[in-house]
């Protein structure tokens, strides 16, 4: 009966922890370059008890935060300053304490110290370090290689500011944040040259409103199942009592 009640909680919690990734996923079915960050690992635990006849085996599920890369819609925009970051490639920004992390958000504007940020305001990384500051001018535009130029006050010939740093993930463990960038399994990964961007252009949610919808449907019964479950094993646990005290 233990066993039964073991299982059962352990399939509870593992709903509730599914229902909370599936919730956030939901709030940011329309946020641009947004990635899906859950999968389950399930393992046996053997539970021995000293004087036992035998061990038991329970199946223990553990949530990661691993992120799938799985590359969403291409949104044309005609914006200079919008990029969609091909294959596995990824935006490098600054960090809240002035680590490297990552993000597919390509909304680039102007933030308040004159830095280039994405649309949550975090600063986007020059390929040698730091942010790219942007000087007085007008007509700032991004190439598919990353570079970034901008016509100064008074006219005259575009002039480059920086280079955005454009990183490959694939082959690395990304893990999403609170704040919705991307960390990885190593500090600071090395421009490569091979991505490309398509500029004037966004990259959409990978969360499929339909399938998330759906998705919340079943673990609401899921969970509705275990928790009949469990008021059964109280049930036959009670009988089982009132049996040995007849006896």
């Amino acid at each position: 009966m233990d066993k039964l009640i073991f299982t059962m909680l352990n399939s509870m919690k593992s709903v509730q922890t599914k229902q909370m990734a599936n919730a956030h996923e939901i709030a940011n079915v329309v946020t641009p370059g947004f990635k899906r960050a859950y999968r389950e690992e399930v393992t046996s635990r053997d539970i021995h008890v000293e004087g036992a006849f035998h061990s038991r085996a329970v199946p223990v599920s553990t949530p990661n935060n691993i992120v799938d890369m799985t590359p969403g819609a291409l949104m044309v925009t005609g914006k200079p300053t919008d990029v969609y970051v091909q294959g596995e490639g990824a935006l490098a920004v600054v960090g809240p304490q002035g680590e490297e992390l990552y993000t597919r958000r390509g909304d680039i504007g102007i933030g308040f110290n004159k830095e280039l940020v994405n649309g949550r305001g975090q600063i986007l990384m020059e390929a040698q370090g730091g942010p790219i500051i942007v000087p007085p001018g007008s007509q700032l535009e991004i190439n598919s290689e990353g570079q970034v130029t901008f016509l100064p006050v008074g006219g005259g010939e575009r002039q480059i500011i920086g280079n955005l740093k454009i990183v490959n993930t694939a082959g690395v463990i990304l893990r999403n944040r609170q704040d919705g960038l991307l960390e990885g399994d190593q500090p600071r990964l090395p421009v490569d040259v091979g991505i490309k961007l398509t500029t004037k252009a966004l990259e959409g949610s990978s969360v499929n409103a339909i399938d998330s919808m759906v998705r919340m449907i079943e673990l609401s019964r899921q969970y509705e199942m275990s928790v009949k479950m469990l008021k059964q094993a109280r049930e036959v646990d009670s009988a089982s009592a009132s049996t040995m005290r007849m006896g």
